[in-house]
């Protein structure tokens, strides 16, 4: 079986390390998954999710010049952009227009109070 990167194979986790787990295939070709790409959100520990004898699914990240596989686990799903932060210009401009109007509301309902009493 050909190693083809971006595809995904089946494989046995064989051992864990604090920086990843190694995975062998099923024709016995091994990779590195790093921790960083065990999962899609963060991991403090390679133990919280995935233990030694485990059947996982990996994406071939990389095929490395000397052969060394790299394995990834993350879904691949596409991350929802960022939203966009208001520049500080707007910021301040938006902050000074509200605060204009909130005192000039103010500033009529000191002057109305003044003419009732």
């Amino acid at each position: 079986m050909e190693i083809i990167a971006g595809q995904k194979y089946t494989g046995k986790i064989t051992g864990i390390k604090p920086f990843g787990a190694f995975v062998q295939l099923e024709n016995g070709k091994s990779g590195l998954v790093h921790i960083s790409e065990l999962s899609d959100g963060f991991v403090n520990k390679v133990e919280e999710v995935v233990e030694i004898g485990q059947t996982v699914e990996v994406r071939v990240k990389e095929i490395a010049d000397n052969g060394k596989l790299n394995f990834s686990m993350k879904s691949g799903a596409p991350k929802r952009p960022a939203k966009p932060a208001m520049d500080l210009d707007k910021m301040m401009t938006n902050f000074l227009k509200d605060s204009d109007e909130k005192q000039t509301m103010l500033n009529r309902g000191v002057k109305g109070s003044k003419r009732r009493g």
